[in-house]
């Protein structure tokens, strides 16, 4: 085995790691508002990176177009919250779990629709590379884990310094003991889906000029972000950033070592060693009177 292209294949794993982690993220902010798993949170990312393709063909500058992409997605995580508070009192977290899936596959089936079922890409990242480490990395790599570097930056300054991040963390930790204190479980709901919808549009937006976007991207990129978080701990948003790393590595190393056949099972082999060892991430907190 050449040992020399190790380096090039983790350089390889580093962007779509990062961008696994931000959809983990999404899913991480949902479930510490709600305790719903948001399996539509891939379609997010489908309709962040093929907006913007549409966008960018009408001619608009790609400074314009993201925005506006953004912003869609921003309204789609708000629409499905509203249509989650819609469902009858006394529904349970399986019957949102459920609905976001019927959801996806809707968001799915209009995607087809709207953008066909060919491959979409468009020009974002400046051409040129620079040797760290022994590997050749790109301009997207960077820019992309610049981003997400970003974005776990911001998101910690809002939840750790802001009065909405510290409420929207009492509601994490116990919805029923903020609402006594005056804060309404319902809007840091809606905020977490609308969060989490703009941060799935941007893991769109920056992996569809390298890796391209079709509109049935959606289940296998919802399955990494969902492992990512899981890898990390669920209840950690921030975790699930460091669980996509990891998982983008082990891909990378994966792709480049035994088959690129194999790329979309590893992330279920790291979901099943992570929930046979660790269930509750490398980040997470073991539940009291669990048994490990």
């Amino acid at each position: 085995m050449d040992w020399d292209v190790i380096p090039q294949f983790l350089a390889g794993g580093l962007a779509i790691g990062a961008v696994y982690g931000l959809i983990g993220v999404g899913f991480s902010l949902i479930y510490n508002t709600s305790k719903v798993i948001n399996f539509a949170q891939g379609e997010f990312v489908v309709y962040g990176g093929l907006a913007t393709v549409s966008l960018t063909a009408a001619s608009l500058p790609t400074a314009v177009a993201i925005p506006l992409s953004l912003a869609a997605s921003v309204v789609l995580g708000g629409a499905l919250q509203s249509l989650l508070s819609t469902a009858r009192r006394g529904s349970n977290e399986l019957t949102y779990i459920m609905t976001t899936i019927g959801v996806a596959i809707a968001m799915q089936g209009l995607a087809q629709h709207i953008w066909g079922t060919d491959f979409k890409t468009f020009a974002l990242y400046s051409d040129g590379t620079i040797r760290l480490m022994g590997a050749t990395v790109n301009y997207g790599t960077i820019t992309t884990l610049l981003a997400t570097s970003t974005v776990c930056a911001l998101l910690w300054v809002f939840l750790y310094r802001t009065m909405i991040g510290k409420a929207m963390r009492a509601c994490a930790n116990d919805s029923r003991a903020a609402q006594t204190i005056g804060i309404r479980p319902r809007r840091m709901v809606l905020l977490a889906y609308v969060a989490s919808a703009g941060i799935g549009g941007l893991a769109g937006i920056l992996i569809t000029p390298s890796q391209m976007m079709s509109y049935d991207n959606g289940v296998p990129l919802a399955i990494k972000g969902f492992t990512a978080a899981i890898v990390g701990g669920l209840a950690n948003p921030f975790g699930a950033v460091v669980g996509g790393v990891v998982l983008g590595l082990l891909e990378g190393l994966g792709v480049g070592l035994i088959s690129s056949d194999l790329q979309n099972a590893y992330a279920f082999l790291s979901l099943l060693v992570i929930l046979l060892v660790r269930p509750q991430g490398l980040f997470g907190r073991a539940a009291a009177g669990s048994a490990r």
